[in-house]
C-alpha cells in the first residue's frame, strides 16, 4: 500500500478471540514492523485459543 503494508488473517477467529484482542488486520509502516505485529497477534491468538480450550473443561 501506499501508506504501509497491511496483513490480513488467512482463518477466522473465534468470538473469544475476538473479544481478549485478537485483530482480523494489522497495518505497519515497514516490513518489520510488519513481521513483528504478524508475530505477536499469532502469538496471541494461539495462548487464547488454549485459555478458551481450558475454559470449556469441567
Amino acid at each position: 500500500m501506499d501508506d504501509g503494508f497491511r496483513a490480513h488473517r488467512l482463518t477466522g477467529l473465534s468470538d473469544y478471540q475476538t473479544l481478549n484482542g485478537c485483530l482480523n488486520e494489522v497495518r505497519a509502516q515497514d516490513e518489520g514492523e510488519l513481521w513483528l505485529l504478524c508475530d505477536a497477534q499469532t502469538r496471541l491468538s494461539e495462548r487464547i485459543a488454549l485459555a478458551e480450550s481450558t475454559r470449556r473443561r469441567p
